[in-house]
């Protein structure tokens, strides 16, 4: 996972991906973190913020208007240096536009200023596909259908869980619709009269639980009455509590995407109507982030999008996945900022789509794409119905996952369905697969889930597209959720510390032409999984180090377990041309293997080989021999009767604790015996 805008859905479509990268009227700043908050006023004549030389700048450059960048955060949200709550938006007249740049330079030389940022353009990115397209193909593709059997459905069992939100931070969701109403988030922090449900069906359409409609923040996370979602955008920027699409648009068109979006993150599946989902019922949260206004819908509003799902499922101790089908090419620090606050302090999961190609329409490595390529986000890349890359998809170093993304069948407006193509598509495929591998292991944490779902996803992709130019650019592989829900936790190691034993000078440092024993230990986290079939091997870069026996198995170790080869120590021999210096050995660690599914780690650690003088463990009197005589002067210094010179006391001290004691006495004798 990685680490951006107009944002762009990531629908394929003939219209350009890769246009304007930044806005020509605004800029964004951030305060240093010893400075206030902005008290920002304004009248006919000018804008008053509270400083100075920020007010002169503003009024030299004919400044429209300034704001907030993000308008419900709090003192505590900050990543290093950036405080989300010191972020703000200035709009230039359109006059200034061109010596935008110029601008920035300025306020950038402010004492009180931290730093400044182009503000990336952010768009749409998906038109309808062939609506001919009926089949949800994708979902035995993943075998989702397998996976639910993991479920005792005849039991009652039914996969998902209503306590996993995912999130569609998008155009808004036709909350309403048959296929979804049942699976739409419920916000039991506004649920004030506590019957257990915001929405209530009356008179043959649903609407708003009018008791829960109280006018105050019941949850604390900012939002009032925020009962299924929150519109960050609404119109002309005014924020509501109603996260569907404008009234009147085309059900076929642009605004349909936040609806297409959620059908497939978990469109209520086994309710004999419309269409089925992987997150099969987990429930979806709508943040609409478009001016409802526009129209066409660009993403106006998005990180503030992310930050509202994830501090609504925070404050509701929800879990959250947050989906993002929308994206473009400028990176933005205060973009990854949000991203680590969301991921650090929220908890949330974060996946979006990678991108649908060039102006052209044709696949493209040459540009990084972001939300997507933002540390702590998982990114998706598109495939076809048989595993082939389409040639519009974007691939990339940063794409982490692969997900079909080909005539995607799913809902649209007003209760209708039709299938669509892009990575818009090919992203909640996946984040609903996480949600349903969180429902089937409730206590997995954000870690846990997201190395599951690459350490899973079916490299087959690979094999099916073998162009040079793509491999290692589709990520891991295609999403797998059978294997992703069905495969035990992984183990987890740590490598906890390492011994070298010198068997012809013992206690000695380690000098060139030395043969070396090499122990390691090993310890797997109590809270991950069981290691099996466990391999080790020993390597190291240097000609001048041999490993006689580089390769160790061991048996199984369950969580909390250590893993020490104290019985069978690997052998290195040191070349006598060695230079004295550190050298560094890489051990491979290899568990749980099964078809493609396994567990590897490397751990590295360095030898430290001296120069030193050739000093024989247990002759203390450096005379090339170990006799009584060692042991005598070895007591005297044990008792404090004579000092040691720096070699002496290295002969002496043959167990290394950089103590002479009964201990080295020991020792000694029985290098006298064993000769």
């Amino acid at each position: 996972m990685k680490t951006s805008g107009l944002i762009i859905l990531l629908f394929w479509v003939g219209f350009s991906s890769l246009g304007a990268e930044y806005k020509t009227n605004t800029l964004l700043f951030c305060l240093n973190p010893d400075q206030t908050p902005l008290q920002i006023t304004s009248n006919d004549v000018d804008i008053r913020t509270g400083k100075s030389e920020l007010d002169e700048i503003l009024k030299l450059n004919n400044v429209v208007k300034i704001e907030p960048w993000l308008r419900v955060t709090t003192p505590e949200e900050h990543s290093g240096d950036i405080y989300l709550n010191r972020i703000y938006r200035i709009q230039l007249s359109e006059s200034r536009a061109d010596i935008r740049d110029q601008i920035k330079n300025d306020l950038t030389a402010l004492p009180v200023v931290h730093s400044t940022e182009k503000e990336p353009i952010h768009t749409p990115l998906f038109t309808p596909n062939d609506p001919m397209y009926n089949q949800q193909w994708f979902l035995p593709q993943i075998n989702a259908n397998d996976a639910w059997n993991l479920w005792n459905t005849d039991g009652g069992e039914f996969p998902g869980d209503k306590n996993i939100l995912l999130a569609s931070v998008d155009t808004g969701v036709d909350w309403d619709h048959v296929d979804l109403v049942d699976n739409i988030w419920n916000n039991p922090g506004e649920d004030a009269n506590g019957n257990g449900v915001t929405i209530l069906y009356q008179s043959g359409s649903w609407i708003y639980d009018p008791d829960d409609l109280n006018g105050v923040d019941d949850d604390g996370n900012g939002y009032v009455d925020d009962l299924i979602g929150w519109d960050l955008a609404g119109y002309s920027g005014l924020q509501d509590n109603i996260p569907s699409p404008p009234s009147g648009v085309s059900n076929t068109g642009t605004w349909a995407h936040g609806t297409h979006v959620a059908g497939l993150l978990s469109a209520t599946t086994n309710n004999s109507t419309g269409i089925a989902s992987v997150g099969f019922n987990c429930s979806i949260m709508s943040v609409k982030v478009s001016k409802g206004e526009q129209s066409y819908p660009y993403i106006t509003h998005g990180y503030e999008g992310i930050l509202y799902a994830a501090k609504a499922g925070y404050y509701n101790n929800n879990f959250t996945i947050i989906n993002n089908s929308w994206g473009g090419i400028g990176y933005n620090q205060y973009e990854q900022a949000v991203i680590d606050i969301v991921y650090d302090d929220y908890g949330a999961i974060i996946v979006a789509a990678a991108g649908n190609g060039d102006d052209f329409g044709l696949g493209t490595d040459e540009f990084a794409h972001y939300p997507s390529s933002y540390n702590h986000v998982i990114s998706v890349c598109a495939m076809g119905s048989g595993d082939n890359w389409n040639h519009w998809a974007t691939y990339h170093a940063s794409v982490d996952l692969a997900s079909p993304g080909e005539s995607i069948r799913s809902t649209r407006i007003n209760n209708g369905y039709t299938s669509w193509s892009g990575s818009s598509m090919a992203s909640p495929i996946a984040a609903g697969t996480i949600g349903l591998l969180r429902s089937y292991n409730l206590d997995w944490n954000n870690e846990m889930l997201e190395t599951m779902i690459l350490a899973t996803a079916d490299p087959v992709i690979y094999d099916v597209n073998p162009e040079s130019y793509l491999q290692g650019k589709l990520g891991r592989g295609r999403v797998e959720a059978l294997m992703a829900v069905s495969t035990p936790l992984f183990p987890k190691f740590e490598m906890v510390g390492t011994d070298i034993f010198i068997p012809e000078n013992p206690g000695g440092t380690v000098i060139p032409g030395d043969n070396l024993e090499v122990m390691v230990i090993l310890l797997n986290d109590e809270d991950w999984g069981t290691a099996t079939n466990i391999s080790t091997v020993l390597s190291s870069e240097s000609n001048q180090i041999s490993i006689t026996n580089p390769n160790m198995n061991f048996d199984d170790a369950w969580p909390g377990m250590p893993v020490v080869n104290d019985g069978n120590p690997f052998s290195v021999e040191l070349s006598p041309a060695i230079e004295p210096g550190e050298y560094e050995f890489t051990l491979t660690l290899t568990s749980n293997e099964d078809n493609y599914v396994q567990y590897q780690k490397e751990f590295n650690f360095t030898l430290l080989v001296d120069e030193g003088s050739q000093v024989m463990a247990g002759d203390v009197n450096l005379d090339s021999d170990v006799n009584i005589l060692d042991v005598v002067i070895t007591a005297n210094a044990a008792l404090g009767q004579i000092e040691l010179s720096p070699e002496q006391f290295q002969a002496a001290d043959v167990n290394g604790d950089d103590t002479i004691n009964i201990l080295d006495i020991v020792q000694i004798v029985n290098i006298i015996l064993e000769s």
